[in-house]
């Protein structure tokens, strides 16, 4: 567990744990404030506790299993984001898939760069096999995220047409990747 000072407000970053499961509550009411504001995320429609439990469980048990990592960053105990790299399986063992959540309020003081670096540094040790490559997709309408991910070195490699719904309008998706 880690505490940093981003813009003025202090950050507490920390792994997720078994303890989680004793807040679902926070967990579904972070990724549901996401949904309400239409972040420019996968998600469109609110999670219910006991998908978010389930969901939970599912990265807790991926985790023992060293196919996930996932940090979670804190203001006061409410959760203000999160980042997450699950291993592919099969053919697609050596690549790492991206995903990371900041909250309105939280974006563009630095703690989005800080999660990349801390989450690639955590997949470096702990997943197995070692990831060789991270993938992410992002919307070519979130100008901030890609930037963010260019900044950490990740690079555009394809542009698919219309595989994402936003605001009522099929959006193209882009893939960037991070070789390690």
């Amino acid at each position: 567990m880690k505490t940093k000072i981003f813009g003025r407000k202090r950050i507490t970053i920390r792994q997720l744990s078994k303890n989680d499961l004793r807040n679902v509550k926070g967990f579904r009411n972070f990724i549901n404030s996401l949904i309400e504001e239409n972040a420019q995320i996968d998600m469109n429609k609110k999670i219910s506790l006991k998908e978010e439990k389930k969901w939970l469980e599912a990265r807790l048990k991926s985790i023992r299993k060293h196919k996930t990592v996932f940090l979670v960053a804190e203001d006061n105990e409410i959760i203000v984001g999160t980042t997450g790299i699950d291993l592919g399986f099969w053919r697609h063992s050596h690549v790492g898939r991206f995903g990371i959540t900041i909250k309105r309020g939280y974006r563009g003081m630095g703690l989005g760069s800080y999660l990349i670096k801390e989450i690639i540094k955590l997949a470096k040790k702990d997943l197995k096999p070692k990831p060789k490559i991270i993938r992410l997709s992002v919307l070519p309408t979130n100008k901030p995220a890609r930037e963010l991910y260019k900044k950490a070195g990740f690079k555009k490699v394809a542009v698919i047409p219309k595989q994402m719904e936003f605001r009522g309008k099929l959006c193209d998706e882009i893939i960037m990747l991070l070789y390690l």
